[in-house]
């Protein structure tokens, strides 16, 4: 008499289909490694890396970000080649979506919220970036002129986005500025030393924010067509 290999007493079984047994379950086995392991993409081992670096800066080790990510340090450099591209690809904050921060190129009627809720995602916006801009800057290899070409653009696509739609509503005559240029770049600037001030004191509050918001309505004041002036 043998055992089986679910541990019960069987009858005597021929070679042949002891191994077709044994096939049998080596396939379902690998079948059931295969569905619960998938093959982790480029993307999401960057978002691993960066929550990583983020937490313990560019000291952080790839075994950490390897383990984090559930694949080999081997794996890791094959795809990155080194732990500084690592790093610095990470660490590349996203460049701004133009539509979703500044909605359409014609704003709606009511400058004002309109005003108020673009300076609140800009808030936010740079609130994500600038972490990352601060975790870059501290790293020994970092050299601003390689950030520059790793994103180009930005705040300057920013400013002039954001232009463009103050001088619809100048236009329209739902506000008044001499010069659009100047009020998209103060009021960028403000939304971005919000994010700044609250990454470096790292306590972003509700009421800090409400404090943004009066800030833009304080801006209003000055920016109010002329028939809501009077």
């Amino acid at each position: 008499m043998s055992t089986g290999l679910s541990g019960g007493r069987r009858g005597v079984h021929s070679r042949s289909e002891w191994t077709t047994h044994w096939h049998r379950l080596a396939g379902r086995l690998t079948l059931g490694r295969m569905g619960r392991h998938k093959t982790i993409s480029d993307d999401d081992v960057l978002q691993v890396a960066r929550g990583v670096f983020r937490a313990h800066g560019h000291t952080a080790t790839t075994r950490a970000i390897a383990d984090a990510a559930g694949i080999s340090e081997a794996v890791l450099y094959q795809r990155f080649g080194s732990k500084d591209e690592l790093f610095f690809s990470a660490m590349h904050a996203r460049g701004p979506d133009i539509e979703e921060l500044l909605g359409p190129e014609s704003p709606p009627d009511d400058a004002h919220e309109y005003l108020r809720a673009v300076v609140v995602r800009l808030a936010k916006y740079f609130a994500t970036v600038i972490p990352l801009a601060l975790r870059v800057m501290t790293h020994p290899s970092f050299d601003p002129r390689t950030l520059a070409r790793r994103q180009p653009g930005g705040p300057a696509e920013l400013h002039a986005g954001l232009e463009r739609r103050l001088a619809a509503l100048v236009r329209r005559q739902r506000m008044a500025t001499p010069s659009v240029r100047v009020t998209a770049r103060l009021l960028t600037s403000l939304a971005h030393d919000w994010a700044l001030g609250n990454a470096l004191a790292q306590n972003a509050t509700s009421q800090s924010m409400n404090h943004l918001k009066k800030m833009v309505d304080f801006i209003w004041n000055g920016l109010r067509p002329r028939s809501e002036s009077c």
